[in-house]
């Protein structure tokens, strides 16, 4: 394994840390990693359990998209602040997170990045 992040090696390690993963495309055949079955630690949302994808980046060096889908809907849908969700692409079950990542890409912050969004959900 090399030190350069990339979607499968994300992949990777969710699976190592206990997470099942699987690729599924939207219907624009753009593929996308779910982290499947995910309970919400803590926060307003805490138990509440939830599929959440990321868009799959097969750039190198490794490009963090810019939000998280989750299933379900866990928030009102909103597309501006505070809230910033809206309709996925990946289908009506699916609510896309505009939440940028401005860090460099590690795997265990980008999983500290989509459990912070989720902790921190208003419902």
């Amino acid at each position: 394994m090399t030190d350069t992040l990339t979607a499968e090696r994300l992949e990777d390690y969710l699976r190592k840390i206990g997470v099942s993963v699987t690729v599924i495309s939207d219907p624009a055949g753009t593929p996308y990693s779910v982290a499947e079955k995910v309970t919400i630690p803590s926060g307003p949302l805490r138990g509440r359990i939830c599929d959440v994808a990321l868009q799959r980046i097969n750039t190198v060096p490794y490009t963090v998209p810019a939000g998280i889908h989750t299933r379900p809907a866990l928030v009102p849908m909103s597309p501006g602040p505070p809230i910033g969700t809206q309709p996925s692409p990946l289908g009506p079950d699916w609510q896309y997170w505009s939440r940028r990542y401005d860090r460099a890409p590690t795997e265990q912050g980008i999983w500290a990045h989509i459990l912070g969004i989720l902790t921190k959900a208003q419902p």
